[in-house]
């Protein structure tokens, strides 16, 4: 009996062991705490991956700050794209720091000063010899790698058997420049893959001027540069500081855009990097406020004074620094205001040969920048309704501590971080959303939001690599493939009993 009873004791233990264990299978199980990294992919999704057809919008994908390789257009050398561990704007040949900063001059708008450095291509990947060895660190090449697995033809890339026209598109800008003036390059060139495909949709399928619609996926800066975009098309900010008229004029082209981790309401580390430099990671180059305080997107992603990012130290009722007033930046000696930058600017501006001639450009300069950052900011947070056909989905980190306000020392203009969120290590949640109830001093409980977003994704990750995550790979390709809008949906009912397989599932 003894024995048997062992027998029964170690059968049960048995059993338990292999309900536990669930023979590695979650199949049928209501107990089962399995997780797992990726997806299975189904018949349906199966095979609108492998679908070609006007039905299937065409995907734009832009970058973000620092995301695309700039070179010299007349001999074609890298600027910025290629990095060596001793790489710094310190120690650069004066001809490397001219062309690398945005030129200054009085009497000429942000628009008019350029010289020849110019995109060439989108960071995919950054190459980068430190301590005499190489090594390649991902930029955007992961997230068109993941669009590559959603069926998506790039248009770079030889055409794969049976495939007939690229889908997926890379829209490099340049990332120091004015965002509305990369706003209307935007416009050209979907215009110019517009054009493109309407041809080859008329040679392979009869259709002629078909209303091709666009979905973009938009990581960090390029997020302002597409809902400037999707809002006001290719116009320009008025001279006269006022708001050009929102019409929604992008719309006309874009059917979905993907907005990534994009400071919707400025990011603090603007100002903390215009001020003490920008170094990005080991092994790229170390930046100076004097090189990088001349770039106006800096000052467009900044965070608005209503949410007060920088307080004077002392203050006990924490008053806003208004960020946009030059006045400030004199005052603290910040920036291009910083009479330690004259070394900077003597190598900027050789034709200025004094000191005060030097600094009354650079002022000149940042009220310039200062001023436009106020209007874009203003024009992109108007409270309005998007068109029905057009959705609008953030994928947003929320798993790293991130600057949200610090305080500046009166006497010496030195700013210190005081308050950390969540965030993406970058940018904050509440600025991803565009919450304006940052900074008020009443709290409610909902969302206050100029942005209607269709939907709102938040990944456990930093600000690079949310796009790098399972979780974002999987809702983005859901919803640029799967989901439709009124647009497509009207597009699709037309074409779908000539173009779409019959047989069903």
């Amino acid at each position: 009996m003894k024995g048997i009873r062992i027998q029964m004791c170690l059968a049960v233990v048995a059993g338990v062991v292999l309900v536990l264990c669930g023979c590695n299978s979650a199949t049928g199980s209501y107990q089962s705490f399995a997780q797992y990294n990726r997806p299975m992919l189904g018949k349906l999704e199966t095979l609108t991956q492998e679908y070609e057809g006007p039905a299937r919008n065409p995907v734009i994908v832009v970058h973000g700050f620092l995301g695309s390789k700039l070179a010299d257009k007349k001999t074609g050398k890298l600027i910025w794209g290629a990095f060596k561990g001793s790489s710094n704007f310190y120690s650069a040949p004066p001809e490397a720091v001219r062309a690398f900063a945005v030129p200054m001059a009085i009497g000429k708008s942000l628009k008019e000063l350029k010289n020849d450095s110019v995109p060439v291509g989108i960071l995919d990947d950054v190459k980068v010899r430190m301590l005499w060895i190489n090594f390649t660190v991902a930029g955007y090449s992961r997230l068109i790698h993941l669009l590559q697995q959603g069926g998506y033809v790039l248009e770079q890339d030889k055409l794969p058997k049976g495939k007939h026209f690229p889908s997926l598109f890379t829209f490099y800008y340049d990332w120091r420049r004015d965002l509305p003036e990369n706003a209307a390059r935007l416009h050209k060139f979907i215009l110019e893959k517009r054009k493109m495909l309407q041809k080859r949709y008329k040679e392979l399928y009869k259709i002629k001027d078909y209303d091709v619609q666009f979905d973009i996926v938009s990581h960090s800066m390029g997020g302002l540069v597409s809902r400037y975009y999707l809002r006001y098309g290719d116009r320009d900010l008025p001279k006269d500081g006022s708001l050009p008229k929102l019409d929604w004029a992008g719309s006309k082209y874009i059917d979905k855009l993907m907005v990534v981790g994009t400071p919707n309401c400025g990011y603090l580390d603007t100002v903390l990097e215009v001020v003490n430099g920008l170094r990005i990671e080991a092994g790229t180059p170390r930046i100076r406020p004097g090189i990088i305080g001349t770039f106006p997107t800096y000052y467009q992603m900044m965070p608005q004074t209503s949410t007060r990012s920088v307080v004077v130290a002392g203050d006990k009722e924490k008053k806003s620094v208004d960020l946009f007033d030059p006045n400030v930046w004199i005052k603290y000696k910040w920036g291009l205001a910083d009479p330690k930058q004259d070394d900077i600017l003597k190598i900027l501006l050789p034709k200025a040969k004094t000191a005060e001639a030097r600094r009354k450009i650079a002022i000149d300069h940042l009220t310039k920048c200062l001023k436009r950052a106020k209007q874009f900011i203003r024009a992109v947070q108007v409270d309005a309704e998007p068109p029905n056909d057009v959705a609008l989905f953030l994928f947003q980190g929320d798993a790293v501590p991130t600057t949200r306000q610090a305080e500046v020392d009166p006497k010496t203009g030195a700013l210190k971080v005081i308050v950390e969120e969540p965030g993406d290590g970058k940018v904050l949640v509440t600025s991803t959303l565009d919450d304006l109830r940052v900074g008020r001093k009443e709290w409610v409980p909902f969302l206050v939001c100029p942005i209607k977003w269709t939907a709102v994704y938040r990944i456990n990750a930093a600000h690079m690599g949310i796009t790098d995550d399972p979780v974002f790979a999987n809702n983005m390709l859901f919803c640029l493939m799967i989901l439709p809008t009124e647009a497509t949906m009207e597009n699709r009912i037309k074409l779908e009993q000539r173009y779409i397989k019959k047989g069903g599932f």
